[in-house]
């Protein structure tokens, strides 16, 4: 055996525990981060190298969750991948709000994933801004008043911590708004930008994996953008199937743009919009078929979800 095998095979021995303990794909990482933080677990722990971490990984089960929190790559932003925010303005919350009046049932939506709040307050402010120019809003007459319930998980706690105290740059949000949404946020002299009180009551936070059992139903929008290419491919499959169980008869599911719907759930969802990873919930006993979707220019094209 080489000495390059041997140096290997405690980054071996980790990937693979990772792979089957969190369905953590470490390929996905450039392999210098990779090396620098796990070194930051070493150092912390005061440990002799990479060997002896890997064999105190195996012996420490509750040390994986520090890892996966060491490895997340927190890039995140107000309103992030802009035409996404567009569609999701334009056609998926008008849409849920009907449907919700409809029914007489609250619009309930799942941010998972949600880093430091950024998204799930970004969700918010486009219902918040929908449900003012709706009869039944303030200054307005007729038609059910409407709740919104968005979820933003995350297993990064000291990042859900941050997204509770929701004190984030005025100047992010502000660049990146769009027009009367940034009118839902507070801003500060000091330069910092708070959701106004009407959007932190529309927004909760847990601490979650996505690995984790799912206990929500019924849910109208699951919004999961630059997650799942982080997982292993039979873990990404999984947790697609899970959130197929956990949407609604024409709920919608947004991934990233680098991810794709396949698995068992590809066939219980439509594509919306191709361009935007925009899917909906078929009915029971329904198969994907033709659906329309906007492609990269704006204009309307037939898919087929096959």
């Amino acid at each position: 055996m080489n000495t390059q095998t041997k140096c290997d095979e405690p980054w071996e021995a980790i990937h693979r525990h990772l792979v089957e303990r969190q369905g953590l794909d470490l390929s996905r990482y450039k392999e210098t981060y990779l090396k620098r933080r796990l070194l930051v677990r070493v150092r912390a722990l005061r440990l002799s190298g990479i060997e002896a971490y890997a064999r105190y990984l195996v012996r420490h089960p509750e040390e994986l969750g520090r890892l996966q929190k060491a490895l997340s790559i927190k890039v995140t932003s107000f309103f992030r991948n802009r035409s996404c925010f567009e569609f999701l303005e334009e056609r998926v919350v008008p849409d849920l709000l009907q449907r919700s009046a409809s029914r007489r049932h609250r619009v309930a939506a799942w941010s998972a994933g949600c880093a430091t709040g950024e998204e799930p307050y970004s969700l918010a402010a486009l219902f918040a801004s929908a449900l003012e120019r709706r009869p039944g809003a303030p200054g307005q007459t007729g038609g059910p008043r409407i709740q919104v319930r968005i979820t933003g998980t995350d297993l990064d706690e000291h990042a859900l911590q941050s997204a509770a105290r929701a004190v984030f740059p005025a100047r992010a949000l502000l660049d990146s708004a769009p027009p009367g949404s940034a009118r839902h946020f507070v801003v500060r002299p000091d330069g910092t930008a708070s959701p106004s009180e009407g959007l932190k009551g529309m927004v909760r936070f847990e601490r979650e994996s996505l690995l984790d059992p799912i206990g929500r139903r019924d849910l109208d929008l699951i919004v999961c953008r630059n997650v799942l290419i982080y997982f292993s491919l039979e873990h990404q499959e999984r947790i697609l199937s899970l959130f197929a169980a956990a949407l609604s008869e024409g709920g919608y599911l947004v991934l990233g743009r680098v991810e794709r719907l396949f698995g068992e759930a590809r066939s219980q969802f439509d594509v919306v919009s191709a361009r935007d990873r925009v899917y909906r919930r078929l009915p029971s006993g329904a198969t994907a078929g033709a659906a329309v979707a906007r492609d990269g220019g704006g204009r309307e094209e037939v898919l087929a979800c096959a």
